[in-house]
């Protein structure tokens, strides 16, 4: 199976969106637990020793899944992992999937029940879709810095670099971000109240 492509969007231009509305059927809703353990060990000898007990946690996930099956019959199946969406069966639902134009392959985005007039964003999807603050260009800086600052026996150069590189961050990458995920957002909704307009004309022919 080919790995998919993915391409950051950058400019609003980039960006293609569409949307699929149905019927939901066979819609479920379960949860899974995950155990977790950490910690634990110590010795034993002849003169006595300690032993310390591990650390178990565990944590819940809640998964959804139903079928939208459209006017012309064709189905899609949804899958969603701790994503709070209200929906059973027979409701009308519009799904929009967003993404570069360039790919083949666009994210489930939003989910939006006509019934209930609620709309769920895809979070996961977002951060495929648009990115986040490029991280690795964070840790790579803090490196330079380091290695500067111990070949200049001064640590001035390092604060410098980190500020500089927060100060993009935060005035410049994180709004470009922002702005971008508000746009996807605005052509969500353009898409959902076509699809509600459509269904609302059928009704009345």
């Amino acid at each position: 199976m080919a790995k998919t492509r993915t391409t950051i969007v950058k400019d609003p231009g980039d960006i293609k969106m569409f949307a699929r509305s149905g019927i939901v059927h066979g819609s479920k809703t379960w949860t899974s637990t995950q155990v977790h353990s950490s910690g634990g060990g110590g010795y034993v000898g002849p003169q006595g020793g300690h032993v310390q007990a591990a650390r178990v946690t565990s944590s819940n996930t809640t998964h959804d899944a139903f079928f939208l099956v459209g006017d012309d019959g064709k189905e899609i199946e949804i899958k969603l992992t701790d994503v709070s969406f209200g929906v059973r069966d027979g409701h009308h639902v519009t799904a929009v999937y967003s993404g570069h134009q360039r790919d083949d392959w666009q994210w489930l985005s939003h989910l939006h029940n006509h019934n209930t007039d609620k709309t769920a964003k895809i979070s996961s999807a977002y951060r495929k879709i648009v990115g986040n603050p490029n991280v690795l260009i964070f840790f790579a800086a803090t490196v330079v810095a380091v290695a500067l600052g111990i070949l200049a026996e001064s640590w001035t150069l390092f604060l410098v670099i980190v500020a500089a590189y927060a100060g993009y961050t935060l005035l410049v990458e994180s709004p470009k971000l922002k702005a971008l995920a508000q746009e996807i957002d605005k052509r969500a909704r353009d898409l959902i109240d076509e699809s509600a307009a459509k269904a609302r004309g059928g009704s009345d022919a």
